[in-house]
């Protein structure tokens, strides 16, 4: 099966879903890391979507890397090598300023649940399993698992996670904040898409100025961060999507944007 293969997705009204498939785990390679980031990269770039929600295939999202690759690891720099360019291509993932939604319907391990840490919303199936089990072959998480997940869920639960390798339901990903929302698994896709509507109707410069803003809230220290976000409110002052949205306001109706 080819990557073209592996990666189906849609687009409809600016919602784009990308489907992982490679049975029967969805076990994924460097370069299918490599291709499904860039798909991603690719909608979004060329502003086919507006939001992009990845999923899996019968009942697995991602079940991590491919153990044959780890194992043809041999070097400290190969490893280096490999490792870093899955992070840059996450970390672009991160920075984008449309939204990415991960919704994750079982199996999310290793690498999957880095990905869907780069992801700027979570959804999962009530009975997903999800963890960082490297601790068990005597490794660590690679994908910028140590840097995000401490972020998410705090140090102390983070590092339990990461030094027991154990999985937790969707229901515990959602009460720890790992998760925005735990679903019933037939209900997933239908919240995802339901949730990457709502932020269709919105303004996208708005979208998008959000979605920085708030992104760069974890790099950066209260007074730079609070400098940016005047940065970018200031960017849609007088610009026609909020002059829409003062109107509409003022009139008791709903706003009709401009795809920008």
């Amino acid at each position: 099966m080819s990557n073209k293969d592996i990666f189906r997705y849609s687009v409809t009204e600016g919602v784009a879903v990308i489907t992982i498939e490679r049975p029967p785990l969805n076990v994924l390679s460097f370069s299918h890391y490599h291709e499904l980031c860039n798909k991603i990269l690719e909608l979004i770039g060329r502003k086919e979507a507006k939001v992009v929600i990845v999923t899996g295939s019968n009942k697995v999202f991602i079940s991590g890397l491919d153990i044959k690759e780890i194992n043809n690891i041999k070097t400290p720099e190969e490893n280096d090598e490999a490792t870093l360019k899955v992070k840059a291509l996450f970390r672009q993932i991160e920075n984008l300023s449309r939204p990415v939604i991960a919704a994750i319907n079982g199996n999310c391990f290793g690498g999957g649940l880095e990905l869907t840490m780069a992801c700027h919303l979570r959804l999962a199936s009530r009975d997903a399993k999800l963890g960082l089990p490297e601790i068990n072959i005597a490794a660590i998480p690679t994908f910028g698992g140590t840097q995000r997940l401490p972020k998410i869920v705090g140090k102390a639960k983070a590092l339990e996670l990461i030094l027991t390798g154990r999985h937790i339901s969707g229901e515990e990903a959602a009460s720890i904040g790992l998760v925005n929302e735990a679903c019933l698994p037939e209900e997933l896709l239908n919240r995802a898409v339901s949730l990457a509507r709502q932020i269709v109707s919105k303004s996208i410069t708005a979208v998008e100025a959000a979605t920085q803003a708030a992104t760069k809230a974890l790099e950066l220290d209260i007074e730079t961060g609070c400098t940016l976000e005047s940065h970018l409110s200031s960017r849609l002052v007088g610009a026609c999507n909020m002059k829409e949205g003062l109107v509409a306001f003022l009139e008791k109706r709903s706003p009709i944007f401009k795809d920008q």
